[in-house]
């Protein structure tokens, strides 16, 4: 939120044709942007967070409803499987991280829309296919895990026992399987990096989330949506070693009893779903709606760095909660109300279990140092937790500790741009902090800044740091540095066109900088600096009328500026 122009500035219509942090969900971001303050300054988490939460108690309650509905009104059932999607630990990513905000918006609109058509299933009126054909739409836009919302239809069909040998079930799903293959191509072109065929518009630093296949094998592909698989039903019931990130495997590939125990497993669950069709419906859709679900995300396909994460358990846990749920209590309410008493005892110390431990993941989100520490604890040579705590580290002015986790993963062997990026950061703020060494750790920095060019050429930030670096002591390099930060991330000309402006100044290319540093002004970034700089650029030229209006005109922005009025006095104006 806090770095992404679109949403600060609140540009509705780019946000429907960009996609952001390589997802397409206008519906998501433009919700975003429609907390965002008008006064910027004022931007805070709390506001987003609190929205959030009140998005997860509706979908909450929108669980209970769909539970009550499908089961044929067994209130206990459906209050049980709300609170546990309500109470689960492994749902605190997708509520408390303001980024997720597409996690819970896509549930709300996708369960609106499998309780229209549950509708549909009981009245074969169109206005309900339609309505939740409607709420289909927005979920998709709002997340493209979506996509999968026919599927689950089709789930429902067999729930409600309507034969999928006719022709019409399959009929009346054409279009919606339509939308669904159209924004499916979309996310898949999106996440590699694509612009879909020129219909979406890029911003930003070009990026990649998709692996390439041959990174992995095939096998490798079935052995991790196997244990992801099998994985998020373990911490379905017993919640432990949850973080905010899960690396895959050393030299991906998972031990041999894992690599026989997985598969076997995830096939079990499969042949049981096939032949509980019949005679125990209700297993069917619980594994077909907990796979569904959760397919996309398995790494059939691989999807950024992590193997899994708690976020993707988040509608999952419907099907897995409300299988068990119901079966338990179909079987044991035929042996009378004391058995009833002992189930509705059990599951509500399994909810005081899981209320705990949600308490406890809460307080490791509430800041960076927490989480990323909580993910060392499990993993700790993961050179991205390293690179993260660092960085956080290094903002809030920890610079030994920042160092202490850098130089941690280089000597592990780390090839990350943004590790070497957070050294040349700290070598940074360290010459600030002791001038009598600023030379050597500019220096310093400077060749960190390169080292993580040299590992990815294409990060923005780094080259804008480098050019920061060389400002005062290499302004021609600088001018290339700012230059190439400009090409990825022409989203900050705002930031970077007024030190590009100053480099050429201090290169002595006065007239590119006076063309550089108007740019900066005319869209808005025209502080008392950039009209000094220009001014000095005015004078460098011989327009000593220019130069004299522009440092009047920093003047009249910032009074106090006591460095114009002394270059003022002494170039004699």
């Amino acid at each position: 939120v806090e770095e992404q122009p679109l949403v600060l500035n609140k540009e509705y219509s780019k946000l429907w044709k960009t996609p952001v942090s390589l997802n397409y969900h206008p519906v998501t971001m433009t919700s975003l942007a429609l907390q965002v303050p008008d006064d910027v300054k004022k931007l805070k988490p709390a506001p987003f967070i609190k929205l959030n939460v009140w998005i997860h108690i509706i979908n909450s309650v929108l669980v209970f409803v769909f539970i009550f509905m499908i089961s044929r009104h067994q209130w206990l059932v459906a209050f049980f499987t709300a609170m546990i999607f309500a109470m689960h630990p492994m749902h605190v990513e997708s509520v408390v991280w303001i980024s997720e905000r597409k996690d819970v918006l896509y549930t709300l609109f996708l369960l609106i829309s499998c309780m229209l058509y549950w509708k549909y299933l009981d009245k074969f009126s169109l206005k309900w296919l339609l309505l939740a054909g409607l709420f289909f739409l927005l979920s998709v836009l709002s997340k493209a895990m979506a996509v999968i919302i026919p599927v689950i239809w089709l789930l429902l069909d067999i729930f409600k026992d309507r034969s999928l040998k006719e022709f019409k079930p399959w009929l009346e799903k054409i279009p919606f399987l339509a939308i669904s293959m159209f924004f499916g191509l979309m996310a898949v072109s999106v996440q590699s990096g694509g612009d879909f065929g020129g219909l979406l518009t890029l911003a930003g630093e070009k990026s990649v989330a998709i692996a390439d296949a041959n990174v992995f094998t095939i096998w490798q592909r079935f052995l991790f949506a196997a244990y992801g698989f099998v994985q998020y039903i373990l911490k379905f019931f017993m919640p432990m070693d949850i973080c905010a990130f899960y690396p895959y495997p050393a030299d991906n590939n998972l031990s041999d009893a894992g690599a026989l125990l997985y598969p076997l497993a995830f096939i079990a669950f499969i042949a049981v779903a096939i032949f509980s069709f019949k005679k125990k419906p209700v297993i069917t859709f619980g594994i077909g709606f907990y796979f569904v679900t959760v397919a996309l995300v398995l790494q059939f396909m691989s999807v950024g760095l992590a193997i899994m994460a708690d976020r993707y358990s988040y509608i999952p846990y419907i099907g897995l909660a409300f299988m068990f749920l119901y079966v338990i209590y179909e079987w044991i309410k035929e042996k009378g109300q004391n058995y009833i008493y002992g189930y509705a005892a059990i599951i509500g110390l399994f909810l005081i279990f899981l209320s705990v431990k949600t308490k406890s993941q809460i307080e490791v989100w509430k800041n960076s140092e927490n989480l990323w520490t909580q993910v060392l604890q499990y993993y700790p040579t993961e050179d991205l937790a390293l690179a993260n705590r660092g960085n956080n580290r290094g903002k809030t002015g920890n610079i030994p500790g920042a160092m202490e986790d850098f130089e941690k993963a280089i000597a592990d062997g780390c090839q990350r741009a943004d590790v070497y990026e957070g050294l040349g950061n700290s070598y940074g703020t360290m010459s600030e902090q002791q001038p009598e060494k600023k030379q050597e750790l500019v220096a310093k920095a400077i060749t960190m800044y390169q080292k993580a060019l040299e590992i990815d050429s294409t990060k923005g930030n780094i080259h804008y740091n480098l050019g920061i670096a060389q400002l005062q002591t290499n302004p021609l390099a600088s001018i290339k540095a700012f230059t190439d930060a400009l090409k990825f991330m022409p989203y900050k000309e705002a930031e970077i066109l007024p030190v590009l402006g100053m480099s050429q100044l201090n290169s002595g290319k006065y007239q590119d900088a006076i063309t550089t540093l108007t740019k900066a002004i005319e869209i808005g970034a025209g502080t008392d600096n950039t009209y000094y700089h220009r001014g000095l650029s005015y004078f460098g030229t011989g327009d000593k009328a220019n130069a004299t209006a522009d440092f009047n005109k920093a003047l009249d922005i910032n009074p106090q500026n006591q460095q114009v009025r002394a270059k003022m006095g002494e170039l004699g104006l």
